[in-house]
């Protein structure tokens, strides 16, 4: 029992540590595909936008990524 339990708190804490690295790397930024692939994905989530409004939104969003690596950007939620 006890070397289940050790095993665990080992898991749990590498997990944590792990997702604390990943959080506060800076090498790590929100990626966007270019907008041909990301298209199709837009289109389901905004229907209501023309093709020319989806392709200012991708291009603000990857400026505003650019500007601020930590950003999540709409396209991503």
């Amino acid at each position: 029992m006890k070397k289940i339990a050790t095993s665990a708190f080992t898991i749990i804490l590498l997990l944590g540590l792990g997702t604390g690295v990943l959080a506060a790397s800076d090498q790590i930024a929100c990626k966007v595909g270019d907008f041909k692939e990301m298209l199709p994905m837009m289109q389901d989530k905004h229907p209501q936008l023309s093709e020319k409004q989806l392709k200012e939104m991708h291009k603000d969003c990857v400026n505003q990524m650019k500007k601020e690596s930590s950003t999540n950007c709409m396209i991503n939620n």
